[in-house]
C-alpha cells in the first residue's frame, strides 16, 4: 500500500453536535444525553443511505466498521422461514412476560448448558430478555450504579461501553490501558493497583467490565485469568460484568472458549453477572435479543422490573427459541458451520492487509481484526489517525479508528472482516485503500 497522506484532511466531518436547547427546554439528563454522542451511531447514519453493493450500488461506501456478521445470511434466513418459526399467533397479539418469554429463556438455558456444561444446568429462572446488550448495559448500570461511581473497563474497548454506563446512570468509566508494548494484554497488577487508585481517592468502584471473548482484540481470556481477575473483584466487593456476545464466534480451531458460565465456585457468585445475545452470534442483530444471567435475586428483581422498559417483541423471541430448540441445525450445522466460514474469512483478510503492509494484530476469536497503520501516518497522533479515517471514508471504505474504543496508542483501526466475499474484496483492494 502506498503511503497516503494525512494532511488537510478533515478529522470528523460527520460528527455534529446540536446547539444548546433554549433554558428549561430539557432536563438535565437531556444535557447529559447530549454530551455524549456515540461516534458508532452517527457513522452509522453517515453511510446507512450509501452503502457499497455490487450491483446496485458500486460506487458507495464499503462499510468494514459496524459489527455485522453477514456469512450466514442465507442459511439463517432459510431456517427464520421455514415452518412456523415466524407466524404470527394469538400469542403474540397480547401482553407477554417483558423479562422473556418462558420458550425463550429455557431454550437459551439448554443451549447455553450443551455448549458450556457447567455442573449444574443454568436455570431459565436466572436468566432475563432485554432487546439488544446495550439494553441489557443500560439495566445493570441503573441496578448497580449510583451516579458518580466508577466502572472500570480495560481498553481499547467497545465503544458504548462507556456510553452505556455513563448515559443515565451517571457512572463514570475510567479506562485500564492495555499496552501495545506488550501485545495489549489485561495486566492483573494494573486493575488491582487502579482499583487502589480511586479508592485511596474516596471514590467507591463499583463495577468491572470485561469483554470475553475481547472486543476490538479478539482475545479469549483463560480459566486461571478469569478466576484471578474475580478474585481481586470480590476482594473489594466490585460487581463484575461479563460480556460474551462472542462466544460462539471463535475462528480459531484451537481456541476452546471458557465461559464464565462453565467455571466451578466463582470467588463472588452474587456479584458475578453475564451477557450472551444473538446479534453477532446468530447474525440477527435486527431481532435486538440480549440476555443477563445472575444468581443475585434483588439484582433479577430490578432488572425484571426494568425489562418493562427493555422488552423483546414476543414474535422475535419465538423465533429465536425456535432456533436454539432445533438442536440438530443449531449445534450440528449452524455454529461449527459459522465457525468454518469466520476461519476461512480471517485467513483471508489478513492475507489481503498483509500483502498491503498492514500488520495485523493476532485474534482468535470476534468479527473484526484489530490492525496497526501507524507506518501511513506522517506523525503518530490521534489527528493524524482521525484524518487517516476520514480519508479512507472519502475513498470508499469505512473502517473504524483506535481512539473511537479508547486506545491508547494512535494508529490502530478496527476492520470488521465477517461481510460478504466481494465486499470484503472492495473493501481491502489495495488501490482503494490507498
Amino acid at each position: 500500500m502506498a503511503s497516503p497522506t494525512t494532511s488537510n484532511i478533515s478529522k470528523n466531518d460527520f460528527e455534529e453536535v446540536l446547539s444548546p436547547p433554549p433554558p428549561d427546554m430539557i432536563s438535565k439528563r437531556s444535557y447529559q444525553t447530549l454530551s455524549f454522542p456515540t461516534f458508532s451511531a452517527q457513522l452509522a447514519e453517515e453511510i446507512r443511505n450509501n452503502q457499497y453493493d455490487k450491483q446496485n450500488n458500486p460506487t458507495g461506501v464499503v462499510n468494514l466498521a459496524i459489527s455485522v456478521n453477514q456469512l450466514m445470511e442465507d442459511e439463517v434466513l432459510a431456517r427464520l422461514n421455514k415452518e412456523n418459526t415466524l407466524t404470527l399467533t394469538s400469542q403474540h397479539q397480547y401482553y407477554n412476560d417483558t423479562s422473556g418469554l418462558p420458550e425463550l429463556r429455557k431454550a437459551v438455558a439448554n443451549f447455553l448448558t450443551r455448549h458450556h456444561k457447567p455442573s449444574e444446568a443454568i436455570s431459565p429462572e436466572n436468566l432475563v430478555v432485554m432487546n439488544g446488550l446495550t439494553a441489557c448495559l443500560d439495566a445493570l448500570s441503573h441496578t448497580l450504579c449510583d451516579p458518580g461511581d466508577v466502572v472500570i473497563t480495560p481498553t481499547p474497548v467497545y465503544g458504548r461501553i462507556f456510553t452505556n454506563f455513563y448515559d443515565r446512570a451517571g457512572a463514570t468509566v475510567v479506562p485500564l490501558p492495555c499496552q501495545e508494548m506488550e501485545n495489549f494484554a489485561l495486566k492483573e497488577e494494573d486493575l488491582k493497583s487502579l482499583i487502589k487508585q480511586y479508592l485511596d481517592d474516596g471514590q467507591r468502584v463499583r463495577v468491572f467490565v470485561l469483554l470475553h471473548p475481547h472486543n476490538p482484540l479478539g482475545h479469549v481470556y483463560s480459566t486461571e485469568q478469569l478466576r484471578n481477575i474475580m478474585k481481586i473483584c470480590a476482594q473489594y466487593k466490585i460487581h463484575i460484568v461479563i460480556d460474551e456476545i462472542y462466544a460462539f464466534s471463535i475462528h480459531d480451531r484451537s481456541t476452546h472458549f471458557n465461559s464464565v458460565l462453565g467455571m466451578e465456585s466463582l470467588p463472588d457468585p452474587q456479584r458475578t453477572h453475564v451477557l450472551w445475545g444473538f446479534s453477532k452470534d446468530f447474525s440477527i442483530p435486527g431481532f435486538r435479543i440480549g440476555v443477563i444471567h445472575s444468581t443475585n435475586p434483588w439484582v433479577l428483581s430490578c432488572l425484571r422490573t426494568l425489562s418493562h422498559y427493555h422488552s423483546s417483541p414476543p414474535l422475535t423471541q419465538h423465533a429465536a427459541a425456535s432456533l436454539l430448540s432445533d438442536v440438530e441445525w443449531c449445534d450440528d450445522f449452524y455454529v461449527p458451520t459459522n465457525k468454518n466460514k469466520l476461519a476461512a474469512a480471517y485467513k483471508k483478510a489478513c492475507e489481503y492487509l498483509e500483502a498491503s503492509g498492514v500488520k495485523v494484530h493476532k485474534t482468535v476469536a470476534g468479527i473484526f481484526l484489530w490492525v496497526n497503520m501507524q507506518a501511513f501516518l506522517d506523525e503518530c497522533n490521534e489527528e493524524n489517525e482521525m484524518a487517516l479515517f476520514m480519508m479512507f471514508l472519502k475513498g470508499g471504505v469505512c473502517l473504524l479508528p483506535g481512539k473511537k474504543l479508547y486506545c491508547a496508542h494512535p494508529g490502530w483501526y478496527r476492520i470488521v472482516f465477517s461481510v460478504k466475499e466481494n465486499v470484503l474484496e472492495e473493501g481491502v483492494d489495495v488501490d482503494k485503500m490507498s
